[in-house]
């Protein structure tokens, strides 16, 4: 079974979460909040892999830099953390209840070794409130109100979409990011998330 969507590229993949990322830019709150601005280096990297007017990919190489990449993976484990306490309050049983406890557990660490790689790179900064991007923060509220079955399906679908793409920026960046600690990072971690991956690709309907 592909690890990406059908006709999908990995980078082009990541690229979008880039670019997502970036359009958090626009002031919506607090500097540094959940719901705040991305940074620039997040915004520039989504610019850069574009070409003007045309929004198609600019070679291969994928110029994710490593502050981007710190935005977008701690958003990742933020947005996995939130959606297992989430489904957890809705009284979730069986293999998806033990699903969303090990995304609790192994984001918790994920942030926690993320937080260890950032600090060993100069110029790269790990925020206090990690950035969501719009659609994650749309996906949240989506999840906050579904019920029974419906928040069953929703998540799974949910998980299956988000460690495709945390999947594509991890394997991506361990291969061509511009920092070697968060490259290990990634390289380690990618295993991970392409575990959970299979294993919530199996509870689809």
């Amino acid at each position: 079974m592909p690890l990406l969507p059908k006709g999908a590229s990995r980078t082009a993949v990541v690229v979008a979460l880039a670019a997502a990322l970036g359009a958090c830019n626009a002031p919506r709150g607090d500097e540094g909040a959940a719901t705040g601005p991305a940074t620039d280096a997040a915004d520039d990297s989504a610019a850069a892999t574009a070409t003007p007017g045309t929004g198609a990919v600019a070679g291969e190489a994928l110029p994710l830099t490593g502050q981007a990449f710190v935005d977008a993976a701690s958003g990742s484990d933020q947005f996995e953390l939130e959606s297992a306490r989430i489904v957890q309050s809705k009284g979730v049983t069986g293999d998806l209840r033990d699903f969303a406890q090990m995304m609790i557990r192994d984001h918790t660490a994920s942030a926690n070794a993320l937080q260890a790689a950032a600090s060993k790179v100069e110029g790269v900064q790990l925020r206090q409130a990690p950035i969501l991007t719009d659609a994650q923060q749309g996906q949240l509220q989506q999840l906050q109100a579904a019920d029974g079955k419906s928040a069953h399906d929703l998540y799974i679908r949910q998980q299956v979409e988000a460690h495709e793409k945390a999947y594509a920026m991890l394997t991506t960046y361990a291969s061509s990011g511009d920092a070697k600690p968060l490259m290990d990072f990634a390289a380690k971690t990618a295993p991970v998330v392409q575990k959970h991956l299979a294993e919530v690709r199996n509870m689809q309907p």
